[in-house]
């Protein structure tokens, strides 16, 4: 993921597939906007990250802790954690989707 990121502003097209639920129904998913938030990360361009997607800035921070920690045999969270997070991710692009800003 970090590779890619770092390359990807370099290529002649974008590379990517369109999001299914957003083609479909125009609706955001809750990912919409990562691939960009992540690759802006690795630019160090935060601020544009966090309009696009808040979650790429963690995305990057635990993708870089992994490779920091890969001797780690066991990562524990707390099961209720992701549901919790993808809501977050979700509400926080309907609020963009509803308020007209941009995707």
């Amino acid at each position: 993921m970090l590779g890619i990121a770092v390359v990807r502003p370099m290529l002649p097209i974008q590379p990517g597939l369109r999001c299914p639920l957003r083609t479909l129904t125009g609706v955001p998913c809750p990912f919409c906007g990562m691939t960009r938030a992540v690759t802006d990360v690795v630019h160090g361009e935060l601020a544009k990250s966090l309009v696009m997607n808040p979650a790429g800035v963690v995305a990057v921070a635990i993708a870089v802790a992994l490779l920091v920690a890969w001797r780690v045999r066991r990562i524990t969270y707390a099961t209720w954690l992701i549901p919790v997070v993808l809501a977050l991710m979700w509400s926080y692009q309907l609020f963009k989707y509803a308020t007209g800003r941009p995707l």
